[in-house]
């Protein structure tokens, strides 16, 4: 983290998800010492607003002297990562953990686009702390902070350049000094909390593009945050066909998203899907997002944010990897099945991006298309992998019906 102070008072950017990405302004009064992410800090002083820079510090030197976890139960902790919409889910974990098992006061400090995934968290006071945030809340020269831990998670496996990539919940809970094979398995799953209104505004526009005969939805989401880890179109097909059968037998209408439009080979396979509907750019936040995968009967897609808002509201999932292993993200989530071909590349898992060391990683780095993984996953694993899930969200169903029955 860095500690920046302006000369004048300025409009700085975030943003979030790339170029097509989500972007939100802040204002910074001159004067202020502001915290930024290490990212931002650097974008700020090589593009914006740099001729209004007055001074530029290290965090680190000026961070609250730790407190040990025995002492954490009635205190103020203060949790941030930075990164995608996965990353956030995945932190809030945390939160939860710290308040409910230890006792302590959470709070969580996020990107300004990252507000709406906050909202409504019960374990963060129901709203998060938007970054920037003025140093005086974290240190303060004399007297007692307003927190009395601060945990800025900027790098948790970004990093790693080795091929064992270790779970993102185990190294969470390590890096903020809590033995993770000591904190039970609910803990490692997202927290996202839907209001009344998000309920509402989901049923009113499913209402409007759902055939009257539907019984419910699919959501499949066919895209990445980058493109080794998207579907390619051969599974994307798989992925249609197998999901199309078990739409047409329960009456389910498959749902494909994104958050661009999808390219012609793509849409011209979803068009031949009879129960497919596209609704790329058709879900406008991640509110909206998480809402529609709350609802949902099951949740197809890559690696990406629809399997940790599925695992958020234990919706039933299919996982369909490339270079990364579904171990190091999903290893704790309930009624999911993933597929991963790790047999059909040396390599694999790996970050193909990274220039350090392994030496045995992707030939094709950067250059890379798509991941030899997805290579030889077949229609008949997925089609199995479906109906596998869709019998777990049955059995939820009637469990469910059952305990109302009882509890009348």
């Amino acid at each position: 983290m860095k500690v920046i102070t302006f000369s004048k008072r300025v409009t700085v950017s975030t943003t979030t998800g790339g170029p097509n990405g989500h972007l939100a302004t802040v204002l910074c009064n001159p004067g202020e010492r502001l915290l930024f992410n290490d990212d931002s800090a650097q974008s700020i002083e090589l593009n914006q607003g740099n001729a209004y820079l007055h001074e530029v510090t290290d965090y680190g030197p000026l961070a609250p002297i730790p407190i040990p976890l025995r002492k954490w139960p009635g205190h103020r902790i203060l949790f941030y990562r930075p990164r995608g919409i996965g990353d956030q889910l995945i932190c809030s974990a945390l939160s939860r953990y710290a308040r409910q098992f230890l006792g302590a006061e959470a709070y969580q400090l996020c990107d300004k686009v990252h507000e709406p995934l906050w909202a409504y968290n019960s374990y963060i006071g129901g709203a998060p702390i938007a970054l920037p945030l003025h140093l005086d809340a974290v240190w303060r020269a004399t007297g007692r902070p307003f927190f009395d831990q601060s945990f800025f998670l900027e790098s948790v496996t970004e990093w790693d350049s080795d091929g064992e990539q270790p779970n993102v919940y185990d190294r969470i809970f390590k890096l903020i000094g809590i033995d993770p094979q000591r904190v039970s398995a609910k803990f490692k799953r997202p927290v996202f909390t839907l209001c009344l209104d998000d309920v509402a505004k989901r049923n009113q526009w499913l209402a409007a593009i759902l055939p009257e005969n539907s019984n419910g939805y699919i959501v499949m989401q066919l895209r990445g945050t980058n493109k080794v880890r998207s579907l390619p179109p051969k599974v994307v097909q798989f992925a249609l066909e197998a999901a199309n059968e078990h739409a047409q037998a329960r009456q389910y209408t498959i749902l494909c998203t994104d958050d661009q439009p999808f390219t012609p080979e793509i849409k011209a396979l979803i068009d031949a899907t009879p129960r497919a509907i596209d609704i790329a750019q058709r879900l406008t936040s991640s509110r909206s997002f998480g809402s529609t995968i709350a609802g949902a009967a099951l949740v197809i897609g890559p690696d990406s944010s629809a399997l940790h808002f599925a695992a958020a509201a234990e919706v039933p999932a299919v996982g369909i990897w490339g270079p990364f292993s579904p171990q190091s993200r999903c290893q704790y989530y309930p009624n999911q099945v993933h597929i991963w071909h790790q047999e059909n590349c040396l390599n694999a898992p790996c970050y193909n991006y990274l220039p350090e060391l392994p030496v045995h990683k992707c030939p094709h780095g950067l250059q890379q298309q798509s991941c030899e993984v997805f290579e030889e996953i077949t229609r008949n694993e997925i089609d199995d992998a479906i109906g596998h899930t869709l019998e777990s969200y049955d059995r939820l169903r009637t469990d469910a019906a059952r305990n109302r029955f009882l509890s009348a």
